[in-house]
């Protein structure tokens, strides 16, 4: 319960982030929002773990550059999403992820999909189209949309890497790994594009940006990975993801109170699909706690080549 309830505000804040983050794309470059953001967020984890750096090993550092690349993807395409989309859509959008972990988990974690990952699947493809395509006559899907569905992609992987990973790796070091990782890739992005490409990128360095910036690398980052890292070491990747299934939810509502941002009936309509699919995708998946893990007081030690 006291797991769940974490996920359940590691949620709320991210939900939240979606207004922040819009609002900051407006001035700051994205990837240079995503490099700032998750360098700081890595140099709080690491402070505070840094007595802990002497069990790192190079399948724990190999395995949180795998799990931190695929978060960067799905921060990256997001991030970048959110210049041409709302927030609102952007967190419905992103909450299909939690619908293609079960297929992913079949993938990697070699488990088939039950009827329910099916049916779900199907609502959550019917819902996105409610919610994006524009029935009056406009373009299908808007540039944003297609950015932030190829994020919630990455996600998903995120999230059956970390369920994969979590419970065989000391949790603070691949949580900081995964983030330091995130902050190298998007300023080589950075990089590449002001040395080699001379595109004039916009850092946040304002007072306002800054603080933008720390509520997104202390709560939405560097907080919200741990929880997620420490709960999916008892738990499944899909049980993870059903309590994920409310992020877009706060999205929306934080879309309205805020940005003053108003979804259609037919994109209302489109957002309970994708949350029924989300839920409905789960209800065939039972929770697995995985077995080495019950009772287990400390972080597990790498295990033997």
């Amino acid at each position: 319960m006291v797991a769940d309830g974490s996920l359940v505000l590691t949620t709320l804040v991210w939900g939240a982030t979606f207004v922040v983050v819009k609002d900051m794309v407006a001035r700051v470059d994205a990837i240079a929002l995503v490099a700032v953001r998750f360098l700081m967020a890595a140099v709080i984890i690491g402070v505070a773990v840094a007595p802990r750096f002497r069990r790192m090993t190079l399948r724990l550092a190999g395995a949180g550059v795998l799990v931190g690349l695929a978060l960067f993807v799905g921060y990256a395409f997001q991030t970048l999403g959110l210049e041409y989309t709302s927030a609102s859509k952007a967190g419905f959008i992103t909450g299909l992820s939690v619908v293609l972990v079960p297929i992913l988990s079949t993938l990697i974690l070699k488990k088939p999909p039950e009827p329910a990952a099916i049916a779900g699947v199907g609502c959550a493809v019917v819902g996105l189209g409610l919610l994006t395509l524009d029935l009056g006559g406009g373009p299908l899907f808007e540039v944003g949309d297609l950015l932030v569905l190829v994020g919630a992609v990455a996600f998903g992987l995120h999230i059956v890497a970390v369920g994969k990973f979590a419970p065989l790796f000391d949790v603070p070091l691949l949580v900081t790994t995964q983030l330091a990782t995130v902050a190298v890739a998007a300023f080589a992005v950075v990089a590449v594009r002001t040395l080699w490409l001379g595109q004039h990128v916009a850092m946040p360095v304002s007072i306002q940006d800054l603080g933008g910036v720390a509520f997104l690398a202390v709560f939405g980052t560097a907080m919200a990975f741990f929880v997620q890292n420490v709960a999916q070491r008892f738990t499944s990747p899909t049980h993870v993801a059903i309590v994920f299934a409310t992020e877009p939810v706060f999205a929306g509502i934080f879309g309205w109170l805020i940005l003053g941002e108003r979804l259609t009936v037919a994109q209302q309509a489109g957002a309970a699909l994708i949350l029924a699919g989300m839920l409905a995708s789960e209800v065939g998946f039972p929770r697995r706690r995985p077995r080495r893990e019950q009772g287990a007081e400390e972080p597990p030690q790498d295990p033997e080549p």
